[in-house]
């Protein structure tokens, strides 16, 4: 499901997106809300999480509200980061996040792009909850944003990830040698791509 106000954003060139919320068979996708604060700061203490996704270490709970309040309102509205919370459709619970990163070239005709980017609460892992909303945020993207590219980073030795991006075709395209800076130590970093082509959508 997308708003009518994101379709309409995005076959305008406009990137303003704070209100888009999508749905899959198991799960619902909507921006991060305050009533999610107390969750998303219980799941970024997972030493996984704190490893490989660039975030305050340690992480607090004023890290959280910094998160929704500001990071996540401000990347939507500017039209350059769309992060969504994932939920259980049935319980509501919180079970990961996903979202579209340095979206750029909307008005190019030859498409945009974007990079992907994803954590799993840590009592989620395993029911294939990320590879569904992943599948669905690219979709979004290349239907209904009409990016041509989606790129996967992730740091080096980061298996659950690429494990995810591969089962949704993405090629692994190499390593970039030190290319971040990640707690203060330069890392190299995987990289991937998926083509519109490649999302079946042509």
């Amino acid at each position: 499901m997308t708003t009518d106000a994101a379709k309409g954003a995005a076959g305008a060139g406009v990137r303003d997106f704070p209100h888009v919320a999508l749905r899959t068979a198991r799960l619902v996708l909507r921006p991060w809300a305050e009533s999610d604060i107390g969750a998303i700061t219980a799941a970024c203490q997972d030493p996984d999480i704190q490893r490989y996704v660039p975030i305050p270490a340690p992480y607090s709970r004023t890290d959280a509200e910094v998160f929704v309040r500001e990071v996540v309102p401000q990347g939507r509205a500017a039209g350059t980061d769309v992060v969504f919370g994932v939920f259980d459709a049935e319980s509501g619970l919180p079970v990961a996040s996903v979202g579209l990163h340095r979206i750029r070239h909307l008005v190019a005709p030859c498409g945009g792009a974007a990079e992907v980017g994803y954590w799993a609460a840590p009592a989620a892992r395993g029911a294939g909850y990320m590879t569904e909303a992943v599948r669905e945020v690219c979709r979004w993207g290349f239907a209904d944003l009409g990016l041509a590219r989606i790129e996967w980073i992730a740091i080096a030795g980061n298996a659950a990830s690429w494990r995810v991006a591969e089962k949704l075709g993405f090629t692994r395209e190499g390593t970039l040698r030190s290319y971040l800076i990640h707690r203060g130590v330069r890392e190299d970093v995987w990289i991937g791509s998926l083509l519109r082509p490649e999302a079946g959508l042509g």
